[in-house]
């Protein structure tokens, strides 16, 4: 009887690791440098007035390798799609927005450290650290909790440490936090949104991902958010 309740746990075990791996969980403590994060986008219920809310996606991925990430986020049946890159070897970041319908290119390049596209109101962001954890997609992640006196609200940040990415590379607002968002809140070009890490995908990555677009209009960050308000109908005259 011993020995099958042994079996039995160590069954169990080999099962939920097995579960956990297909997440992409980091069962084994092996942290991953080349994959995808895929993330479930929501949009808090009475929290936005915006046209624009008819284009957002219920999703957006970040692709790693090396220190390179682009995070891309699809709307309106694919025909608005909006990329950033972060090109560790050139320490740039190159943000393109097409528009598939009308066949419009656009690309704002900016260095590290530099705000964000879309995220100046979270600029003043002050961060909290908080001792609780949880796990997303097998991975340990910590709380913190960032509050802006420019959007007048808390926002609660999840990150793992276990993703080997750097926190230069990571396109996110709270420079501050050490790790990998996997569950975070953010205001962008006056929208709200909640994302959640769905999926860890680990998988070969080509380096092409990361270099400078071609064919793109290059613009100002004015600009481009020109461009996005047209079609919200804020775009200021």
């Amino acid at each position: 009887m011993k020995t099958i309740k042994i079996s039995f746990i160590l069954l169990a075990a080999v099962v939920t690791a097995i579960m956990m791996q297909a997440c992409g969980g980091n069962v084994f403590g092996e942290k991953i440098s080349e994959g995808i994060i895929t993330y479930k986008l929501e949009y808090p219920a009475g929290d936005n007035n915006n046209s624009l809310m008819m284009m957002l996606p219920e999703q957006m991925t970040m692709t790693f390798k090396d220190n390179n990430t682009m995070m891309s986020i699809r709307g309106y049946a694919g025909c608005f799609v909006l990329n950033t890159i972060a090109n560790n070897a050139h320490k740039q970041n190159y943000t393109t927005l097409s528009v598939g319908l009308l066949g419009q290119k656009y690309m704002l390049i900016s260095d590290f450290g530099d705000t964000p596209f879309g995220t100046d109101t979270m600029s003043d962001m002050v961060i909290t650290q908080c001792a609780d954890t949880t796990y997303i997609c097998g991975y340990l992640c910590h709380k913190a909790v960032g509050h802006s006196n420019q959007c007048n609200r808390d926002f609660t940040f999840w990150y793992t440490k276990d993703i080997d990415i750097t926190s230069d590379c990571i396109l996110s607002p709270v420079k501050s936090i050490d790790g990998v968002l996997m569950e975070f809140e953010v205001e962008m070009m006056g929208i709200s949104m909640k994302a959640r890490a769905s999926e860890v995908s680990r998988m070969e990555i080509s380096n092409d991902f990361f270099e400078k677009p071609e064919g793109y209009n290059e613009v100002t960050r004015a600009q481009l958010e020109d461009v996005i308000h047209t079609f919200d109908g804020s775009k200021k005259n």
